[in-house]
């Protein structure tokens, strides 16, 4: 069995994990060697926002054209934390891995893709192959470990701002306990 080792960690990664699972340590330097750099013919890039509802509480996540965000949870023995950090969510509890999934947008839409978590990720009840992309669609529903999301998916024709917004309602009349705002370049 061929095993990629981490240069970070030592850990023994599959060959085709472009991320050590331990400590989240880019194994492969060619992850964007086939993406489009940009988007010819437009001068408006389409933004894609995923708004995640987890329970009473949501997530919402803008991306544009070849734009890529890891999700996870962080850990104090990682160097560097994934764009998308689900601890909030109890990830740890929930079978989240460290380097769990990517979400990239290219011009077919949005895919989510398993980095070879230990827990798996699933789409309307169906584990995702570690390592190939799942095209998402509005009311699919997404599973990272334990955790279950309904995904609501649209399309702008514009904008510039990549952000991540998380709300939860604290009580029955709607006061917010919490908005974070996560720019991002």
């Amino acid at each position: 069995m061929n095993q990629h080792i981490c240069p970070r960690c030592q850990f023994a990664n599959a060959q085709q994990s472009p991320v050590c699972v331990e400590c989240g340590q880019l194994l492969t330097d060619n992850l964007d060697a086939t993406r489009p750099l940009s988007y010819p013919g437009s001068r408006h890039q389409p933004i894609h926002t995923l708004t995640f509802h987890i329970g009473d509480d949501q997530l919402a996540i803008s991306l544009k054209m070849a734009e890529r965000l890891i999700l996870g949870r962080q850990s104090n023995r990682m160097a560097d934390r994934p764009d998308l950090d689900l601890a909030r969510f109890q990830a740890a509890e929930h079978g989240i891995s460290r380097i769990h999934a990517t979400l990239e947008c290219n011009e077919a839409g949005v895919y989510l893709m398993d980095l070879g978590s230990r827990n798996g990720t699933f789409v309307n009840g169906e584990a995702l192959a570690a390592f190939s992309p799942c095209y998402l669609r509005d009311g699919d529903l997404v599973r990272f470990g334990k955790l279950t999301l309904t995904l609501a998916l649209r399309q702008d024709e514009s904008g510039d701002n990549r952000f991540a917004v998380s709300t939860h309602a604290r009580s029955k009349t709607g006061k917010l306990e919490e908005s974070i705002r996560l720019m991002r370049v």
